[in-house]
């Protein structure tokens, strides 16, 4: 199987590169505006900039044969196949709803952001594995 490399979806890219931008515009407009005296100011207008710039175009989840990789903002996980015991959906709150994987001997797990753009190959692999939320095997939604 060929590693399967999945980001998050051009909607979801697109609307968190321009909230991005609206942050750090923010901040360069404060000290356009007030001078370097507003750096402080500024600087916690434009780092929520620059975190939604990098989650946007640096996310990303990749699915080999034997692995599962998700990479975000600033921070990666992986996991073995199988080191996986199943998988959960979480609602997540604001950020949206989540697909946990719950690894063996209760060892961590592994969220997955729902806005990347996967596809079948994806899906079928999750429903291979047992739905925790229901304790048996079961389709994904």
């Amino acid at each position: 199987m060929e590693p399967r490399v999945y980001h998050m979806s051009r909607f979801v890219q697109f609307f968190y590169c321009a909230m991005g931008l609206c942050f750090i515009g923010a901040g360069v407009f404060l000290v356009h505006q007030l001078g370097f005296g507003a750096m402080l100011v500024a600087v916690p207008f434009s780092l929520p900039g620059i975190y939604c710039w990098r989650w946007a175009l640096h996310s990303r989840l990749t699915l080999t044969e034997t692995d599962i990789f998700v990479r975000y903002a600033f921070g990666e996980d992986s996991a073995q196949r199988s080191e996986i015991e199943g998988w959960r959906k979480e609602s997540g709150g604001r950020s949206g709803p989540w697909w946990v994987l719950q690894l063996r001997d209760n060892s961590g797990s592994l969220r997955i952001d729902q806005k990347f753009a996967v596809d079948d190959a994806f899906l079928d692999f999750l429903s291979t594995l047992r739905n925790l939320n229901d304790g048996e095997l079961s389709i994904v939604p």
